[in-house]
Protein backbone atom coordinates (compact mmCIF):
# COMPACT_ATOMS: atom_id res chain seq x y z
CA UNK A 1 0.00 0.00 0.00
CA UNK A 2 2.56 2.71 0.44
CA UNK A 3 4.25 1.59 -2.81
CA UNK A 4 1.39 2.13 -3.98
CA UNK A 5 0.50 5.67 -2.14
CA UNK A 6 4.00 6.88 -3.27
CA UNK A 7 2.97 5.88 -6.94
CA UNK A 8 0.08 7.89 -7.01
CA UNK A 9 1.22 10.89 -5.34
CA UNK A 10 4.33 11.28 -7.89
CA UNK A 11 2.09 10.86 -11.12
CA UNK A 12 -1.40 12.09 -9.58
CA UNK A 13 -0.06 15.72 -11.49
CA UNK A 14 0.31 13.73 -14.81
CA UNK A 15 -2.80 12.26 -14.38
CA UNK A 16 -5.19 15.34 -13.25
CA UNK A 17 -4.02 17.40 -15.89
CA UNK A 18 -4.43 14.46 -18.59
CA UNK A 19 -7.89 14.10 -16.92
CA UNK A 20 -8.68 17.83 -17.20
CA UNK A 21 -8.10 17.80 -21.00
CA UNK A 22 -10.35 14.96 -21.73
CA UNK A 23 -13.46 16.66 -19.29
CA UNK A 24 -12.77 19.96 -21.58
CA UNK A 25 -13.23 17.96 -25.54
CA UNK A 26 -15.78 15.31 -23.82
CA UNK A 27 -17.63 18.18 -22.35
CA UNK A 28 -17.37 20.09 -25.37
CA UNK A 29 -19.49 17.07 -27.04
CA UNK A 30 -21.86 17.82 -24.11
CA UNK A 31 -21.53 21.54 -24.79
CA UNK A 32 -20.52 22.07 -21.60
CA UNK A 33 -16.69 22.88 -21.88
CA UNK A 34 -14.29 23.15 -19.27
CA UNK A 35 -12.78 26.34 -21.32
CA UNK A 36 -15.70 28.01 -23.23
CA UNK A 37 -13.22 30.16 -25.53
CA UNK A 38 -11.18 27.68 -27.04
CA UNK A 39 -14.20 25.74 -27.95
CA UNK A 40 -17.34 26.64 -30.00
CA UNK A 41 -20.66 25.51 -28.95
CA UNK A 42 -21.36 22.18 -30.74
CA UNK A 43 -24.25 20.73 -28.79
CA UNK A 44 -26.21 19.69 -32.31
CA UNK A 45 -23.68 17.49 -33.25
CA UNK A 46 -24.10 13.45 -32.68
CA UNK A 47 -22.35 11.93 -29.70
CA UNK A 48 -19.28 9.60 -30.92
CA UNK A 49 -19.42 10.55 -34.58
CA UNK A 50 -18.51 13.99 -34.29
CA UNK A 51 -15.03 14.53 -36.43
CA UNK A 52 -11.71 14.82 -34.48
CA UNK A 53 -13.31 14.20 -30.77
CA UNK A 54 -12.65 10.84 -30.63
CA UNK A 55 -9.00 11.85 -32.19
CA UNK A 56 -8.16 13.71 -29.59
CA UNK A 57 -9.50 11.64 -26.92
CA UNK A 58 -7.44 8.80 -28.09
CA UNK A 59 -4.36 10.79 -28.26
CA UNK A 60 -4.79 12.46 -24.68
CA UNK A 61 -4.63 8.70 -23.58
CA UNK A 62 -2.00 7.51 -25.65
CA UNK A 63 0.46 10.91 -24.40
CA UNK A 64 -0.81 10.39 -20.56
CA UNK A 65 0.18 6.31 -20.79
CA UNK A 66 3.31 6.92 -22.23
CA UNK A 67 4.27 10.03 -19.89
CA UNK A 68 3.37 7.80 -17.44
CA UNK A 69 5.15 4.57 -17.88
CA UNK A 70 8.35 6.72 -18.43
CA UNK A 71 8.14 8.56 -15.69
CA UNK A 72 7.61 5.22 -13.66
CA UNK A 73 11.02 3.94 -15.10
CA UNK A 74 13.57 6.52 -16.69
CA UNK A 75 12.54 9.45 -13.81
CA UNK A 76 13.10 6.72 -11.62
CA UNK A 77 16.55 5.78 -12.68
CA UNK A 78 18.05 9.31 -12.91
CA UNK A 79 16.52 10.38 -9.72
CA UNK A 80 18.16 6.63 -8.41
CA UNK A 81 15.36 6.18 -6.31
CA UNK A 82 15.18 2.43 -8.10
CA UNK A 83 17.55 0.99 -5.94
CA UNK A 84 15.97 2.31 -2.64
CA UNK A 85 12.70 0.27 -3.75
CA UNK A 86 14.52 -3.07 -4.45
CA UNK A 87 16.06 -2.87 -1.03
CA UNK A 88 12.75 -3.21 0.39
CA UNK A 89 11.83 -6.37 1.94
CA UNK A 90 9.53 -7.59 -1.06
CA UNK A 91 10.11 -9.65 -3.87
CA UNK A 92 11.16 -7.54 -7.49
CA UNK A 93 7.60 -8.84 -8.79
CA UNK A 94 5.77 -7.28 -6.26
CA UNK A 95 7.39 -4.08 -6.80
CA UNK A 96 7.03 -3.64 -10.43
CA UNK A 97 3.34 -4.93 -10.23
CA UNK A 98 2.74 -2.59 -7.48
CA UNK A 99 4.25 0.45 -10.31
CA UNK A 100 2.16 -0.94 -12.63
CA UNK A 101 -1.26 -1.11 -10.72
CA UNK A 102 -0.90 2.17 -10.23
CA UNK A 103 -0.05 3.45 -13.53
CA UNK A 104 -3.15 1.23 -14.89
CA UNK A 105 -5.37 3.07 -11.94
CA UNK A 106 -4.28 6.55 -13.16
CA UNK A 107 -5.25 5.61 -16.53
CA UNK A 108 -8.17 4.05 -16.50
CA UNK A 109 -9.17 7.49 -14.52
CA UNK A 110 -7.73 9.43 -17.36
CA UNK A 111 -9.80 7.37 -19.86
CA UNK A 112 -12.81 5.46 -18.71
CA UNK A 113 -13.78 7.80 -15.98
CA UNK A 114 -15.04 10.33 -18.57
CA UNK A 115 -15.72 7.73 -21.65
CA UNK A 116 -18.54 6.33 -19.03
CA UNK A 117 -19.55 9.89 -18.11
CA UNK A 118 -20.04 10.30 -21.67
CA UNK A 119 -21.51 7.36 -22.51
CA UNK A 120 -24.26 7.82 -19.51
CA UNK A 121 -25.11 11.25 -20.82
CA UNK A 122 -25.50 10.42 -24.66
CA UNK A 123 -27.83 7.17 -23.21
CA UNK A 124 -29.95 9.98 -21.20
CA UNK A 125 -33.61 10.70 -23.08
CA UNK A 126 -33.36 14.21 -23.79
CA UNK A 127 -29.71 15.61 -23.94
CA UNK A 128 -29.34 15.33 -27.31
CA UNK A 129 -31.74 15.00 -30.54
CA UNK A 130 -29.84 12.45 -31.86
CA UNK A 131 -30.21 8.33 -32.01
CA UNK A 132 -28.01 6.75 -29.54
CA UNK A 133 -26.68 3.16 -29.59
CA UNK A 134 -23.68 1.52 -26.95
CA UNK A 135 -22.16 0.13 -30.04
CA UNK A 136 -21.23 3.49 -31.44
CA UNK A 137 -19.03 3.67 -28.09
CA UNK A 138 -16.62 0.18 -29.39
CA UNK A 139 -14.23 2.54 -31.47
CA UNK A 140 -13.76 4.89 -27.86
CA UNK A 141 -13.48 1.89 -25.91
CA UNK A 142 -10.96 0.39 -28.21
CA UNK A 143 -8.89 3.79 -27.57
CA UNK A 144 -8.96 2.86 -23.78
CA UNK A 145 -7.06 -0.47 -24.60
CA UNK A 146 -4.58 1.28 -26.86
CA UNK A 147 -3.57 3.95 -24.51
CA UNK A 148 -3.29 0.67 -21.92
CA UNK A 149 -1.02 -0.86 -24.43
CA UNK A 150 1.50 2.08 -25.45
CA UNK A 151 1.56 2.57 -21.57
CA UNK A 152 2.84 -0.98 -21.33
CA UNK A 153 5.48 -0.65 -24.01
CA UNK A 154 6.49 2.76 -22.47
CA UNK A 155 7.22 0.77 -19.01
CA UNK A 156 9.30 -1.81 -20.75
CA UNK A 157 11.10 0.72 -23.32
CA UNK A 158 12.27 2.72 -19.33
CA UNK A 159 12.99 -0.46 -18.24
CA UNK A 160 15.08 -1.78 -20.45
CA UNK A 161 18.52 -1.08 -20.50
CA UNK A 162 19.25 -0.31 -23.84
CA UNK A 163 20.93 2.78 -25.83
CA UNK A 164 18.15 4.75 -26.24
CA UNK A 165 19.89 5.18 -29.87
CA UNK A 166 18.84 1.44 -31.00
CA UNK A 167 16.28 -1.25 -29.75
CA UNK A 168 15.66 0.70 -26.22
CA UNK A 169 12.50 2.21 -28.28
CA UNK A 170 11.11 -1.19 -29.99
CA UNK A 171 8.55 -2.14 -27.56
CA UNK A 172 7.14 1.23 -27.22
CA UNK A 173 6.71 1.65 -31.14
CA UNK A 174 5.56 -1.84 -31.79
CA UNK A 175 3.12 -1.31 -28.66
CA UNK A 176 1.90 2.19 -30.38
CA UNK A 177 1.90 0.70 -34.46
CA UNK A 178 0.31 -3.33 -33.25
CA UNK A 179 -2.50 -1.34 -30.99
CA UNK A 180 -3.92 1.13 -33.27
CA UNK A 181 -3.46 -1.11 -36.18
CA UNK A 182 -6.23 -3.29 -34.32
CA UNK A 183 -8.21 -0.35 -33.15
CA UNK A 184 -9.14 0.16 -36.62
CA UNK A 185 -8.77 -3.54 -37.76
CA UNK A 186 -12.43 -4.39 -39.35
CA UNK A 187 -12.95 -7.50 -37.37
CA UNK A 188 -15.08 -9.21 -34.96
CA UNK A 189 -15.55 -7.12 -31.72
CA UNK A 190 -14.63 -9.54 -28.94
CA UNK A 191 -11.59 -11.02 -30.65
CA UNK A 192 -10.66 -7.46 -30.83
CA UNK A 193 -10.48 -7.32 -27.28
CA UNK A 194 -9.05 -10.93 -27.17
CA UNK A 195 -5.93 -9.57 -28.78
CA UNK A 196 -5.61 -6.62 -26.88
CA UNK A 197 -5.62 -8.64 -23.27
CA UNK A 198 -3.29 -10.70 -24.81
CA UNK A 199 -1.00 -8.22 -25.99
CA UNK A 200 -1.43 -6.72 -22.52
CA UNK A 201 -0.73 -9.93 -20.94
CA UNK A 202 2.26 -10.30 -22.95
CA UNK A 203 3.76 -7.00 -22.23
CA UNK A 204 3.41 -7.64 -18.27
CA UNK A 205 5.34 -10.94 -18.34
CA UNK A 206 7.98 -9.29 -20.18
CA UNK A 207 8.14 -6.22 -17.92
CA UNK A 208 8.82 -8.97 -15.06
CA UNK A 209 11.20 -11.05 -16.42
CA UNK A 210 13.16 -7.64 -17.69
CA UNK A 211 12.72 -6.46 -14.12
CA UNK A 212 14.04 -9.71 -12.99
CA UNK A 213 17.26 -10.32 -15.03
CA UNK A 214 18.08 -6.28 -15.10
CA UNK A 215 21.39 -5.14 -13.06
CA UNK A 216 20.07 -1.93 -11.64
CA UNK A 217 23.76 0.00 -10.97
Amino acid sequence: MALLSKELRECGLYAALALLAQMHFLGGGMDLPLIPLLTEGRGLEIPFLAEGRESMFTAVGVIAGIVLGLHQTVWESWRQTTLLLLHRPMPRSQIFLGKLVAGGLLLLMIMALPLLVYCLWAAMPGTHASPFFWGMTDSWWRSVAVALVCYLGAFLTGLRPAHWIGSRTWPLIAALVVSLAWKFAPVWIPLTYAIFLVLMACLVVLILDTARQREFP
